[in-house]
Parts: C-alpha cells; structure tokens; sequence
C-alpha cells in the first residue's frame, strides 16, 4: 500500500500543528476564570475594586426595648427580593475586573437575617457591648468576601442584649456601597417606608477621570513619602500593640454641644463664599486641630457634582485634603465645598505636606448626619439610640472621626485616635 503525501500542503500543516501546541501549552499555564455566580453580574468601579478592598464594612447598631423579630425577618426579605444583588458574591470576572455576581432570583434569601445572642452581662459597658456587635454580622471587607464563596456583603442582626433589650446591626461591604447607599438600604426597614428596587449598575466603570476632575488635590496631596510613613507607623504601631499588648486603637466619643454650637453659627460673619456655617464646618476643623493634622482628608458626597440621582448605588465619594491652613477656619472648611458643582477649592498657599521627615498626622474626618433615619420598627417601640459599629483594624490613619446622630437631637463625635488629643474644644464633650 501507498502512502500519499500531499507535499503542497505540508509547511501549513506543520505550521497550524505548531500553533495549536503553542495554544495548548499557554491556555495549560493560564489559570482558568470560574464561571460566574448566577446569572447577572455588575461591574463595580475601578475607585471601589483599588481603594476599598481593605475598608472595613460599614455598620451599625439601633437598640430598642424589643423587636418583633419575625416581622424584621420578612421585612429584610423583602429587601433582598426587590435588591437580589445584595446577596451576591464579590469575584473577578474574565477581563480580571472586580464584579458582584448575583442570582436574579436568590436561593440564599435567608442568609440576609441572622438572630443572635449576647453572652456579655447585663452591665456591661456600652463600650464593650459595641465591640462584641461589631462582629456580630458575617460581613467583612472586600478581600474576606473574595475570599469565600460564602462571602455576605449584606446583612441585618437581630441580637438579644442580656438586659432584655435589643439591638439591630445593619453591615454592608464597603465595596458595595458608601454610607449614602448604606442608609437608603437601612430606611427600607422602617414600618412607614416600603422596600424599593435600587439601581446597581454603575453610572461608569473608570473613576479616575470623573473623579480627578472634582479632586485636583487630592492625588498631589496623598501620593507622598509623607502619607507612606504615616501609614507604614500606623500599620507597624498597630501590629506591635495587638501582638505584644493586646491592646488595639483607642476609641473616644465626644456629644457635640448643640447650644455651643449654635452660638458658633449665629456669631458667624456670613461671607459669599461661606454664607453660613454647618456643624460639619466646625467640628471637622475642631478635629483635625485636637489631633495635630497635618494632612487631613473629608469624605464628600460626588453624587451633585457628578450629576447622579441620591439614589445611585455605589461608592460616589472621594476626600477633599486639607493642610493646617485650609481647616484652622471652620468658614474656610465650608468655602472648600460650598459649590456642589464645583470641584475644591484649596483656602490658603500652604503647601501639602510631601517629604519623608514632615511633621504632622494624616486624619480623615466623615460625616453621616445628613443620612440619619429614625428607624421605627413598631408604631409602639422607637429606637433608644443610634451608633457606629466600628471594626479596629489596621488603616493608614493616625485619627479618624465621624460625626452622626445618635438620635435626632444628640449628635456626636466618634473618633479613632493613635495618640491622645492634644485639646479638645468647650463643644465636644466627652462621654
């Protein structure tokens, strides 16, 4: 028998075996992408896939009296229905962006509602008991909910204190949300309100531009030996207290003097750019003084400056930076962002910090009074009292401070300090 050999032919055939073994051995070294979880998915933004990974879930607790939990259960079931997206799952899609993978019609409903109980005594301190609840839910920062397939990035706790009372912690992974999507979601569990279909896509993929536009300090400001040795300190300080002492960052909470406060407002000498002062104005500058800032940063809210509805979910907030010369003023806070169309507006000629031996803290100051809601569960139960619920873990920061309602007329100040205030203003008051 003859072999027939078409000579013609051969250089092609030789040539596409070569590139089919090519292809073979390079798809053998590339690791292969899972498919995806359901069968919808959300690309998130490129600000929340860098920035936000380590950012602990935002949390908080509201105490009641008591808490009719089975209505609580169906309400947050209610939620997640209209929202299935809050019970997806944190994955890197094909082209490795950062996507939150969902099944339109959830399985796993009941993972959003979880009922626990406290096994601290009744007189524990509040301290304490925060710091037990801060732990209660499963939701944990974006690299722990890569890391699970189980990763909850949304959830609400239904926890029984030994005095009888109870307290409801809402967590939602910081990836998902910042603290304006974080409170639209919290709102929905109120008796008079009704659970509502949120937009999860992304009003764009890339934030580097949209958001530089609005920040043009921002990048010159953090991008520094300065901010690397305050965050290399901050990182080596923490780890050397946990593993030799136990001890992690002090906690301080301060109740903003309303009557104070006023009299600050009303002998304010109105200005065009700073007609008025808010409370933001003069307790960010009261902190960043009381904690030595060289460097400070405020989270602002982009959604008016980037043209977005309040309700777009996602992490529209960048940080206004200020040098000592930008925040000594409380006027000269509130001139910075005055214009909700405009991008910062830097108050003095004092340069950024930037050089590896600057002298000064790097702080960050956030405010969430505008989001407050006075969460009614049941006509007859109001809520006692409002918190953060604050993880201390590692951040770059040498202080950081939150201003919230505790309850409609208390607002206060909740800070996160490496070091001892200096002073503290006649304003703050310590609790």
């Amino acid at each position: 028998m003859r072999v027939l050999v078409d000579t013609g032919s051969a250089p092609w055939l030789l040539a596409a075996a070569a590139a089919a073994t090519s292809l073979v051995l390079v798809a053998r070294r590339q690791p292969k992408t899972p498919p995806r979880y359901g069968d919808a998915y959300i690309t998130l933004m490129s600000n929340e896939a860098k920035h936000l990974l380590s950012v602990p879930p935002i949390q908080t607790a509201t105490l009641y009296e008591r808490v009719d939990v089975p209505a609580l259960k169906a309400r947050t079931a209610a939620i997640v229905a209209q929202n299935p997206w809050l019970l997806g799952r944190l994955a890197y899609g094909p082209a490795n962006t950062l996507e939150l993978q969902y099944e339109t019609s959830p399985s796993n409903v009941s993972e959003a509602f979880v009922e626990v109980h406290c096994p601290l005594p009744a007189d524990a301190p509040e301290e304490q008991v925060a710091a037990w609840l801060a732990h209660a839910a499963t939701v944990g920062n974006g690299h722990a909910c890569l890391s699970s397939t189980r990763g909850q990035v949304f959830q609400v706790v239904a926890a029984h204190l030994t005095n009888g009372s109870m307290a409801i912690v809402v967590a939602l992974c910081h990836v998902i949300g910042d603290g304006s999507t974080y409170y639209r979601l919290y709102k929905m569990l109120d008796v008079h309100e009704a659970p509502a279909a949120l937009t999860p896509v992304r009003a764009f993929e890339d934030t580097t531009a949209s958001f530089g536009a609005l920040t043009p300090h921002t990048a010159p400001a953090t991008r520094t030996l300065f901010v690397l040795r305050r965050a290399l300190v901050n990182a080596i300080s923490y780890s050397y207290r946990k593993l030799l002492f136990g001890s992690l960052p002090q906690i301080a909470e301060y109740r903003v003097d309303a009557k104070a406060l006023a009299a600050i407002k009303a002998a304010h000498v109105p200005r065009k750019d700073a007609p008025y002062l808010s409370t933001n104005d003069i307790v960010a500058s009261a902190f960043f003084e009381m904690t030595s800032t060289a460097l400070g940063l405020m989270a602002i809210n982009l959604r008016d400056r980037l043209r977005l509805p309040p309700s777009a979910v996602g992490n529209y907030v960048a940080c206004f930076v200020y040098t000592r010369g930008d925040y000594l003023n409380p006027a000269d806070v509130r001139a910075s962002y005055h214009d909700k169309t405009a991008p910062q507006v830097k108050m003095s000629s004092e340069p950024f910090p930037t050089s590896l031996f600057s002298a000064g803290h790097f702080s960050v100051m956030t405010n969430w009074c505008s989001f407050y809601h006075h969460l009614v569960l049941d006509e007859n139960v109001l809520p006692i009292a409002h918190m953060p619920v604050i993880v201390r873990g590692v951040l770059p920061f040498d202080a950081t401070g939150l201003l919230y309602h505790r309850s409609p007329s208390d607002v206060r100040l909740v800070t996160r300090l490496a070091t001892t205030p200096l002073s503290t203003p006649s304003f703050l008051q310590r609790v």
